[in-house]
């Protein structure tokens, strides 16, 4: 099995149980963060056993950069990116609108706009390791969705 198998394995056993059982019908008025929590305490087990171990990577917790695990374009020469104003501060409005193949990203996490709904790990957060074009945005966190991307291990 390839690593962009194994990701694509993780992204959507990750959704399914969040759905299925760590998600709190009016989640904000009742104990959806507390439920979260342990999701992600979940959520980090469920990766290292069906990424990090069976790809043999370093053993980094999910949410932090991956740096065995590149995020490639899968067709075309750009795709449509969400920069971060600044390195990670939440804001997604750096003027960007494209990321082009010579970019080197790695994965940090699968990404939906609200922790609490239902998960679909709509995008994929990475961070911008080097980009010839773009220097300026190195170091950078920035979301692209799922189905422009594949995964390489390193």
């Amino acid at each position: 099995m390839n690593i962009d198998e194994m990701m694509n394995q993780f992204r959507i056993a990750s959704r399914e149980i969040f759905n299925h059982y760590f998600h709190v019908p009016d989640s904000y008025n009742k104990d959806g963060w507390l439920f979260e929590e342990r999701f992600s305490e979940i959520q980090n087990i469920l990766f290292q056993k069906l990424v990090i171990e069976p790809a043999s990577l370093l053993n980094i917790k999910y949410g932090l950069p991956q740096s065995g695990i590149l995020v490639e374009l899968r067709n075309g020469e750009s795709a449509p990116i969400m920069l971060n104003r600044d390195v990670d501060s939440g804001y997604w409005d750096y003027p960007l609108k494209e990321v082009t193949k010579d970019a080197r990203l790695f994965f940090v996490s699968f990404f939906d706009w609200d922790q609490l709904d239902y998960r679909d790990n709509h995008y994929v957060r990475i961070q911008i390791e080097g980009w010839p074009s773009q220097p300026k945005t190195i170091g950078k966190h920035a979301l692209i969705e799922s189905r422009h991307v594949r995964f390489v291990k390193v």
